[in-house]
């Protein structure tokens, strides 16, 4: 903030979907828990799917800042969104 940059930065930070509970002689074990959804990596039960993220920045309106989306979004969204 103090060099002015604040305004114009924009920082998203997004997780991998969701952890390993598998065991796969390729990867070997997966110790992971996503409790309490169902599923896990290379699912499609929520567990392999949902994900947190978050957008913060001086670059967020003022009337987003500090909100809540429970919608669903995809990574197909951040692209159009960026590019």
């Amino acid at each position: 903030k103090a060099k002015g940059m604040w305004e114009n930065t924009l920082v998203v930070v997004s997780s991998d979907n969701g952890g390993p509970t598998y065991n796969l002689p390729a990867f070997g074990p997966g110790a992971a828990s996503n409790r309490p959804l169902r599923g896990s990596k290379m699912t499609d039960w929520e567990g392999g799917i949902r994900v947190n993220a978050l957008v913060s920045g001086g670059a967020v309106p003022m009337a987003k800042r500090g909100s809540k989306l429970s919608d669903y979004i995809h990574m197909a969204d951040w692209y159009a969104t960026f590019c």
